[in-house]
């Protein structure tokens, strides 16, 4: 059983949690729906960093046709104002978290609050993802998990490699 500081902590960290993947989530709209190229060369940057952006750059790899790419961009176009609606209540939500301190009697129901944005935003992300898959071809979404399979090669390939060398035992000295 947790006790109710383990407890603080656990719902803190989800909160922070959820507000970083409504953050992520929020550049993959704007970068969807940028016309801006530096923009959305910048946000394929963060393809490593959250769900919404990772899906991003799945779906770049599908080879969308010109009409897929189209219905896309408007699904997104047509989210954004509500990933920004939420994204700002939010953040001044947690900037209200920041600020105060957890015995203050406002505190259980910012946190109560920051729960349910959570839980809205994944119910948003995944009505989007609802309506992208509608657009997409039965061979594209069966091409989604061998594409999400290999980024997840490449990344543990990455990280292998980049893993520090073992230590090299000492070598023997004779006395």
């Amino acid at each position: 059983m947790h006790t109710p500081s383990q407890a603080k902590n656990r719902t803190r960290a989800i909160v922070i949690a959820a507000l970083a993947a409504a953050g992520l989530a929020g550049v993959a709209v704007h970068a969807a729906t940028s016309s801006d190229p530096a923009t959305q060369t910048s946000a394929l940057r963060w393809h490593h960093h959250g769900p919404g952006a990772h899906f991003m750059h799945v779906l770049k790899q599908l080879n969308l046709t010109a009409e897929q790419q189209t219905q896309v961009k408007s699904i997104f176009a047509s989210a954004k104002s509500q990933f920004k609606e939420l994204g700002e209540s939010m953040r001044s939500n947690h900037e209200a978290l920041e600020a105060m301190a957890p015995t203050d009697a406002a505190y259980p129901a910012l946190i109560a609050t920051e729960k349910a944005n959570a839980a809205t935003r994944i119910e948003q992300m995944s009505a989007v993802k609802t309506q992208i898959y509608a657009v997409l071809t039965p061979a594209q979404i069966k091409e989604i998990p061998s594409i999400i399979a290999a980024d997840k090669a490449k990344w543990q390939q990455r990280h292998q490699n980049s893993a520090p060398a073992a230590a090299a035992p000492a070598p023997a000295t004779s006395s």
